[in-house]
């Protein structure tokens, strides 16, 4: 591999250009970085004050539009068009990261596997079928029977 003298045209992009963007970020952050947390606190009280002036000065254009589409303008009375119209999505997307909360406790902790799961023994992870180490076979595998014979087993254990 040996490197090209021929020089430049000017038309070329500069082969530095890629590389001085990150450099300059990563110094950006370093001195971020380095920072009181006073400092970086005082900076965001500041940015939400500024943004709080520039909304307010925007309130008749910006925020009607937000709302009437959200219910929140005085419509038959206090809160009305919102708990009947964009409120009424809250319960609807509690059910959503409801059901997501559900899913994501019991599936199984091996990376990259969707399944649902059941708990391992001495252990805080939860495994499926065909991860969990006291599984034998696959689940659909199983015959009659296999089925049979451990259901007589387990009556004779009662």
């Amino acid at each position: 591999m040996s490197e090209s003298t021929a020089p430049s045209t000017g038309s070329e992009p500069a082969a530095d250009a890629d590389v001085v963007a990150p450099t300059e970020a990563a110094r950006v952050l370093e001195q971020y970085d380095g920072l009181s947390p006073r400092i970086k606190f005082g900076v965001l009280v500041v940015l939400v004050i500024v943004l709080g002036v520039i909304f307010a000065g925007l309130h008749s254009t910006l925020f009607h539009w937000f709302e009437v589409h959200t219910g929140t303008v005085n419509e038959s009375g206090p809160y009305y068009g919102f708990w009947s119209g964009f409120g009424s999505d809250i319960g609807e997307a509690t059910l959503v990261v409801g059901v997501w909360a559900a899913w994501r406790h019991h599936n199984c902790h091996v990376k990259g596997c969707a399944r649902l799961g059941r708990p391992v023994d001495g252990t805080p992870y939860v495994a499926c079928p065909r991860h969990h180490p006291a599984h034998q076979g696959s689940k659909r595998n199983i015959s009659q029977a296999t089925i049979t014979a451990a259901h007589r087993d387990a009556q004779a254990r009662k």
